[in-house]
């Protein structure tokens, strides 16, 4: 993968001096640089190479004192330990570092990544650890490491920042050089140790030399930070009407690849999100070509490189557009959605092959993603020995070793695209599938139940040979947002397969993340590890740890979880709602101020925290019969509709699923009786995106189900509105009455 390099600030205008500060990089964006540039580095490279000549890699502390770490021994953040031995006199994210910099009047560094981040690991082996790089860096900065995982707010503070100054394109690691208060001056990813180098020693040497103009670069990255989100609220927004709604979602499909599936685009991510509206708009509108789409782009994931053949799970994108080759690092936020939408997928369409990525899926992170307690890990790395894709990857020489049977043999590398040449770097093959394995059967004249066990048989083969290699790093944090999204994932993937084994899982984490990562007089928190926890809780803890005890509610009728998340919706209100009492803040009223507070609206890999909210809203306003709740929902749902329903719908495609209500409102389906378990398991193995599920063997204390109990009878009550069709007693009557 190549690397980005993002450092031009092209997207605004007289920044005068910080012109000397664009280099040109052939590998982004082509940007040129004048002679007078070149003349104005010419002090800084004199300086710079006397700096590279004298440094060296190096574990000493280098802040003053003999010690052998930084600020950062005290942190629980596997990404953040990784730093605790760079000469770079590292802080945390807190407040002693923020204090610190405004007292000493220094430039902040802020450089935010994560564990499994490829490129945060060079940059950290190249520039971090040189004593060369952490002289200048101590002597003319405060310099702080931030993971982005256990901190979104600030990365997407940052990264905001990032995209404002860069047209849009920036990833990780983020680095921002900031005023003493934090204010972004520059912003950008990547970058060589010579480069990082030039790069300070010229804005020190104009923070010196000029503060002034550093402040006007401030202040106008700053300007379009502020947004006034009050122009999202309309007290009177249009209602969302038929024809809208299919405008919207055709503007959409034209943005998906007819070829490949997915979104067109020169690298792949799954988007989970896009997908699941599309499915769900295609049920509801009987809508043939977008429903094709959404079954060429699930089987396209499921056959492309990003998904791990062997174990089981997806990698978090493709550098190409064709799924074949993943950057390598595996996520439990990507895994747990697509666990969902394939769940869904399956529950839709019937295509076994959907069965079988929830099932190895869910196989891979049960073994390989959860505590032994029950909660689930982060990630795991994309390199392994220092290399990436090296745990993944093979030579036909290394295949032919393990696979000494025939077909065996022939089977496996037909499958999946083996070469002698290799299908990707350095001779090596990624796992990826073209080829019809029956078509491949039917050509050699196999017999098919044999050729499929043959088939099976190598790739556990080939399994046991890649767990004997060195394991890429596996981050052990546990998020609460994530751990959220992988409950319901386990309870989705039970209610698909009839799984009773993820079910239960689903409930243990469930459990696990109430007693430890919940304390009910300061809510929730967003980290847990090593049994601790030191961060509160974002908007999207909140979100999906509500939409995943929903969730689990329906799945076992046990009002402890409707509750949980009805007292989840009380803190939200209180503690995050938005000026106009319609949105909800990414942060807390209680948290720091950060340079910018922000309000969530786009769906991107994971959904907007407010979308989810708004849907979990809807839903508690139906279960507690409560108006509060809904025409919160509703207000949110018009306004982003209204807002963002014209243009790049695709990037909120969750708001516009949620649309969907506002035409179709949801079922409301009630079982009542002593069978009232078997009856709800038949009917969640069933596609039901328009419905929410309620019961027990007694009415229990929801106003829905009252007088809905009749002694020694089981009835399936089909209902919208709060108005009811008459009760049945087989799921296929019941089946009926939604359609």
């Amino acid at each position: 993968m190549s690397k980005i390099i993002l450092i031009t600030l092209h997207n605004i205008t007289n920044f005068n001096k910080m012109s000397r500060l664009i280099f040109h990089f052939p590998m982004f964006g082509n940007k040129q640089i004048s002679n007078f540039t070149r003349l104005y580095f010419l002090g800084s490279l004199f300086i710079g190479a006397f700096l590279l000549q004298a440094g060296c890699k190096s574990k000493q502390h280098e802040n003053g004192s003999t010690g052998i770490s930084n600020h950062l021994k005290d942190e629980i953040s596997p990404y953040l330990l990784q730093h605790v031995h760079n000469p770079v006199d590292w802080y945390p994210w807190k407040d002693e570092a923020l204090e610190l910099g405004l007292k000493s009047r220094k430039l902040m560094i802020v450089s935010i990544g994560y564990s499994s981040c490829h490129w945060c690991h060079v940059m950290e082996r190249e520039s971090f650890s040189d004593t060369a790089v952490s002289r200048i860096m101590n002597q003319n900065f405060i310099s702080i490491k931030v993971d982005r995982e256990e901190r979104p707010d600030v990365d997407q503070v940052y990264m905001n920042a990032c995209q404002i100054v860069n047209s849009g394109a920036c990833g990780w690691p983020l680095n921002s050089i900031t005023l003493p208060d934090g204010r972004p001056v520059w912003v950008g990813t990547y970058l060589t140790k010579e480069e990082w180098i030039k790069l300070l020693i010229s804005i020190q040497n104009l923070y010196e030399e000029d503060p002034n103009e550093l402040e006007k670069m401030a202040m106008r990255i700053q300007s379009h930070l502020s947004v006034d989100y009050s122009q999202f609220v309309s007290s009177n927004p249009n209602q969302v009407t038929k024809g809208k709604l299919e405008d919207i979602f055709k503007g959409i499909s034209k943005e998906m690849d007819l070829k490949h599936g997915g979104k067109i685009s020169s690298q792949k991510f799954p988007l989970p999100a896009l997908h699941k509206s599309l499915m769900e708009y295609s049920y509801h509108a009987k809508n043939a070509e977008i429903n094709r789409l959404c079954v060429l782009s699930l089987n396209k994931m499921a056959q492309g490189g990003i998904y791990d053949h062997l174990a089981g799970g997806f990698f978090r994108y493709t550098v190409d557009s064709e799924w074949k080759v993943p950057h390598f690092e595996k996520m439990l936020y990507d895994n747990a959605q697509l666990i969902s939408l394939y769940s869904l997928a399956f529950q839709r369409y019937k295509e076994e092959s959907f069965r079988e990525v929830v099932k190895n899926s869910m196989n891979f992170v049960l073994n390989s993603m959860r505590h032994k307690e029950g909660l689930f890990y982060s990630s795991f790395d994309a390199e392994s020995d220092g290399e990436e894709g090296k745990f993944y990857v093979w030579t036909e020489n290394e295949i032919d070793q393990i696979l000494s049977d025939t077909i065996q043999k022939m089977l496996f590398k037909s499958a999946f695209n083996i070469t002698s040449a290799g299908n990707w770097e350095k001779g090596r093959n990624i796992l990826f599938q073209t080829n019809d394995i029956k078509s491949v059967i039917k050509k050699n004249k196999l017999e098919e139940s044999a050729a499929l066990k043959a088939l099976s048989t190598s790739k556990q083969k080939m399994l046991s040979a890649r767990n004997q290699r060195t394991m890429p790093f596996r981050d052990e944090k546990m998020l609460c947002s994530w751990n959220g999204l992988m409950i319901k994932a386990c309870a989705d993937a039970s209610a698909a397969l009839q799984n009773r084994e993820y079910l239960d899982a689903a409930i243990k984490a469930a459990e696990q993340l109430k007693i430890n990562m919940y304390d009910p007089g300061k809510g929730l928190y967003r980290n847990f590890m090593n049994n601790t926890k030191s961060i509160s809780a974002f908007l999207e803890d909140y979100a999906f740890s509500m939409d995943a005890f929903l969730r689990l509610y329906e799945l076992t009728f046990d009002e402890s979880y409707l509750d949980f998340s009805k007292e989840l919706a009380e803190i939200v209100i209180k503690d995050f709602s938005d000026n106009q009492n319609v949105y909800f803040y990414f942060t807390s009223h209680s948290d720091r101020r950060l340079i910018a507070r922000k309000i969530d609206f786009e769906d991107q890999v994971i959904p907007s925290a407010n979308s989810v909210l708004a849907e979990c809203f809807y839903k508690l306003g139906l279960y507690y019969y409560d108006s509060k709740y809904s025409d919160r929902a509703e207000k949110m749902i018009l306004g982003a509709i209204q807002q963002f329903g014209e243009q790049q719908a695709e990037f909120y495609a969750n708001w516009m699923r949620l649309g969907i209500f506002m035409l179709k409102p949801a079922y409301e389906i009630a079982i009542v009786g002593p069978k009232a378990t078997d009856l709800r398991d038949q009917l969640a193995s069933h596609y039901l995106p328009n419905a929410i599920l309620l019961g027990g063997v007694t009415e229990g204390s929801l106003e829905l189900l009252k007088e809905k109990l009749q002694e020694g009878k089981t009835y399936i009550y089909v209902c919208r509105n709060k108005v009811c069709k008459l009760p049945v007693t087989e799921v296929p009557l019941a089946i009926e009455l939604l359609n």
